[in-house]
């Protein structure tokens, strides 16, 4: 696939423009910054009509943005040596167990957040309320004031354009803010997050609307916020399902019919047809962009197993972007490097309990890098 070079650049372009509007706005007006909020008050939680929806753009001409999630970014820059450019989005995801762990300065960053996103656009995931709080509490709005301070926090440290996943996986039921049996609760409370983070002067966020990409639990679009409130459908999946494990005689043509398997319940869906091809045809009829922030192979030894060291995983996975280029934006493999999923260097691979993915690392690499100028290892 064509590699995408503009993105960088178009992230500086954006955040210089941005300051500068913000610049003028405090010159000509009683804004103090691109941090301070638009009026003196919380619009009325009755006001279902929020204002500057932003959306990312099409792709175009241009392959996806390509980004990564590694759980200890003091391991980028290696990483990307390997990948042989720079990544077009960097993943963070946030601890909850309480309200600190949302604030920029205690993030579980350990190099400056301005030189991981200088040249990255931002995705932040994190759950929806920390721990000892509820749903219902959010929903009622009673933590509006934590979200315009997280959205202060987040322009004014440079990430006003963040993409944004909260909530991940609602219809499953271990997702701390599951919609599970309760998809109307789910929506208000996503409302009860947008509004308040929308209201900060300078914000350009993007919300990322992110099931599962099977039913599990709940069919995903009952807890749908409506096109209002989200600007990205976002997925989760991995290359595990009913077709694996491997039975324990299993060449390499039982290998591969095992995988093909789990590739065609991936595309059509295992139940209730929600699969790739289900939720391309969503996101056209909703006109939002999909992406997958979360997403890769998977451990054979994984509590639901996958298929291990599967290049061909990718290589299905870029044929099909390539086939609904039309809507497909970015994607974003979890590649955490001491989990299941890690494709990479090998240096960079930390877990004892996992194997490195060597064949599937060189096909990410050779699918989605460019391995001419990357490291060998």
């Amino acid at each position: 696939m064509k590699q995408d070079t503009t993105r960088s650049t178009d992230r500086r372009t954006f955040l210089s423009r941005l300051a500068a509007g913000c610049a003028g706005a405090a010159a000509s007006s009683s804004l103090a910054g691109c941090g301070t909020l638009v009026g003196e008050t919380e619009s009325p939680e009755g006001d279902e009509t929020p204002e500057g929806t932003q959306r990312s753009e099409r792709r175009g001409n241009q392959s996806p943005g390509v980004g990564i999630y590694l759980g200890n970014d003091r391991t980028l820059k290696a990483w990307e040596n390997w990948f042989g450019r720079t990544v077009d989005y960097y993943s963070v995801a946030l601890f909850r167990n309480s309200w600190d762990d949302y604030w920029v300065e205690n993030w579980p960053l350990k190099i400056d957040l301005q030189s991981v996103f200088a040249d990255r656009h931002p995705i932040i995931t994190f759950s929806m309320f920390p721990d000892g709080a509820e749903l219902e509490q959010v929903a009622a709005g009673e933590f509006a004031g934590k979200y315009r301070r997280l959205a202060r926090e987040l322009v004014d440290n440079g990430l006003a354009d963040a993409h944004l996943r909260f909530g991940a996986e609602f219809n499953g039921n271990w997702s701390p803010g599951t919609a599970v049996s309760r998809p109307e609760l789910f929506v208000e409370a996503w409302k009860g997050i947008v509004r308040p983070m929308r209201s900060v002067s300078g914000a350009a966020f993007t919300f990322v609307w992110a099931p599962d990409i099977w039913k599990r639990q709940l069919a995903a679009p009952k807890a749908y916020p409506g096109d209002e409130w989200v600007d990205e459908v976002g997925l989760t999946f991995y290359d595990k399902g009913d077709c694996y494990p491997y039975p324990e005689q299993c060449d390499d043509g039982c290998r591969r019919r095992h995988r093909e398997c789990t590739w065609e319940r991936l595309l059509e869906g295992r139940d209730a047809n929600f699969g790739l091809n289900f939720w391309a045809d969503f996101a056209r009829e909703h006109d939002k962009t999909l992406v997958f922030p979360e997403y890769g192979v998977m451990a054979q030894s994984w509590s639901t197993p996958g298929g291990g060291d599967n290049p061909q995983f990718f290589r299905n996975f870029d044929s099909w972007m390539t086939e609904n280029e039309d809507v497909v934006g970015w994607h974003n493999t979890w590649s955490w490097t001491s989990g299941p999923s890690y494709v990479g260097p090998a240096r960079g691979h930390t877990s004892t309990e996992y194997p490195l993915f060597r064949d599937a690392s060189a096909a990410f690499r050779r699918l989605f890098g460019n391995p001419d100028a990357g490291s060998s290892s």
